[in-house]
């Protein structure tokens, strides 16, 4: 199971969801749509919660990544890993303030895929979350591809089956 948050212009029917569930995923997909960045964390760690035990996979493309990245660190026992798409590491909008260093939690595998033609995103910040927390926990996947990656739902389809831990025939 996949719990995946969509970006700001995204909707819980966005093409890296589509791909996901097309590839025979079971994928829970909130509706962020209208939503300042505290009232997603905290939707989104309700329903992780209710999934908790389950140990999902967490996922989230550009706010949603940096969405995602919070609830993480928030609730590290409670996911397989954690795949983050293009995250949106960089904003500073509550809970994010300047003083806040968002890391991988430790023992949470982790896989970033961000596109090097990103002209929204710039990749230098899930460079830095990659290095702040460590290569033994994060895995990052520089693509030919931009912010959007349409051009990479393979890779982030590989990325969920590694983290699952299973094969999915698409």
């Amino acid at each position: 199971m996949i719990i995946f948050a969509h970006g700001l212009e995204g909707s819980p029917n966005g093409s890296k969801i589509r791909a996901l569930r097309g590839a025979g995923f079971e994928v829970i997909a909130p509706d962020f749509q209208g939503m300042a960045l505290a009232e997603r964390v905290d939707l989104l760690q309700q329903i992780c919660e209710e999934y908790r035990e389950a140990k999902p996979v967490l996922a989230g493309s550009s706010y949603g990544g940096l969405t995602a990245s919070i609830v993480a660190m928030r609730m590290p026992d409670a996911f397989r890993g954690l795949i983050l798409c293009a995250p949106a590491l960089h904003l500073d909008e509550p809970p994010v303030n300047e003083g806040t260093i968002l890391v991988a939690p430790k023992g949470m595998k982790t896989i970033i895929i961000h596109g090097v033609g990103d002209d929204i995103v710039p990749i230098s910040c899930s460079v830095a979350y990659a290095e702040r927390s460590g290569k033994d926990i994060v895995a990052f996947h520089q693509v030919n591809d931009g912010h959007r990656l349409a051009g990479s739902h393979k890779e982030i389809i590989d990325a969920a089956q590694l983290l699952i831990g299973e094969t999915i025939d698409s």
